[in-house]
């Protein structure tokens, strides 16, 4: 009988977060000794910024978007990255050979930078949700995930068995990196400003996607569960947003006063948002439209507040930008 190889999980601690990238990913680099915490990553990689709304307020939003364009903010804070990414939807219906081969691709990656001591970042850990790859048990993943929040078993995730819409995925941390951090916060008012522009014929992005959150909730189109999920991720992301440019604020002077500006217009965002999420707190009822009309009445209301006020918060960001920023 072939042995099973045993890998040893590494001591790492789970940085929670309801965007579970943010998550992840703060918990690998802190474990490789940067300095951080989930408003930095969130911020300095643009997920702070990111708002996605799916017609029926599927799940999918929080995570549909560039994730390459994440791995600027890794660099900025301290960290090389490697990525395996598929593309190919890995997921109940869509699996094959193909996308099986896929999945094995990214094993490999991610045993190797186990191997160096390092963890690294999945998709598709039991749900499709990212999570830290802490160390691997013969074909498998060892990770910390979301599950640690609600004291679930995190159970060995066989390679092939990742549950991953838009493909297989790994993300590596391999070396330190020294970049200019007055280029990180130029990057990440630029990268704010970007997300709330992003075209799409599937999804609503940017201030204009509250639009579309208002109308599915008033046709009864919003699935329960999608709906509650949406709600507490934009909500925290929203948070983040607003600790992120408060803290900009403290050590670029010259923009200042506008950087607190556009930090508040993001906690009142944020504020209303999580007002949402009240009124629909999670899980929600998954697979069932949301028809209770006293309540989408008033999440319509904090939904266009939040709306007013994060176009506010772009605005400001867009002549953050385009002013001129000292050189390092």
């Amino acid at each position: 009988m072939e042995s099973i190889e045993i890998r040893v999980p590494m001591e790492v601690e789970y940085a929670p977060a309801w965007l579970t990238w943010v998550a992840a990913t703060t918990t690998c680099l802190r474990a490789l000794g940067v300095e951080c915490d989930q408003t930095d990553v969130a911020g300095f990689s643009g997920y702070a910024f990111h708002l996605c709304i799916h017609k029926e307020l599927c799940p999918s939003g929080p995570t549909v978007l560039d994730w390459d364009a994440l791995n600027w903010g890794v660099r900025y804070l301290g960290r090389s990255t490697k990525t395996f990414y598929s593309g190919q939807c890995h997921s109940e219906g869509y699996k094959s050979e193909l996308t099986r081969g896929h999945c094995r691709s990214a094993f490999e990656l991610a045993k190797s930078e186990i191997e160096a001591g390092r963890p690294c970042v999945i998709w598709g850990a039991y749900v499709p949700e990212f999570a830290a790859c802490v160390g691997v048990d013969g074909d498998a993943y060892l990770v910390k995930s979301f599950k640690e929040c609600i004291n679930q078993e995190q159970p060995p995730i066989p390679f092939d068995e990742v549950n991953a819409p838009g493909g297989a995925y790994v993300l590596g941390f391999p070396n330190a990196t020294s970049l200019k951090r007055l280029h990180a916060d130029q990057h990440a008012v630029l990268r704010a400003v970007e997300l709330a522009r992003t075209p799409s014929s599937s999804y609503a992005y940017g201030p204009g996607a509250y639009d579309l959150w208002i109308e599915s909730l008033k046709a009864h189109r919003a699935d329960g569960g999608g709906n509650s999920y949406n709600a507490a991720c934009y909500a925290e992301g929203r948070r983040f947003a607003s600790e992120f440019f408060a803290r900009m604020a403290k050590r670029n002077g010259f923009a200042a006063k506008e950087l607190n500006r556009a930090a508040a217009n993001c906690e009142k965002a944020a504020d209303a948002t999580a007002q949402v999420a009240k009124l629909f707190p999670f899980p929600g009822e998954w697979g069932k439209k949301i028809n209770d009309d006293k309540a989408i009445a008033e999440a319509g209301k904090l939904l266009k507040a939040a709306k007013d006020a994060e176009s506010r918060a772009i605005g400001t960001l867009a002549k953050i930008a385009a002013m001129d920023w000292p050189r390092p």
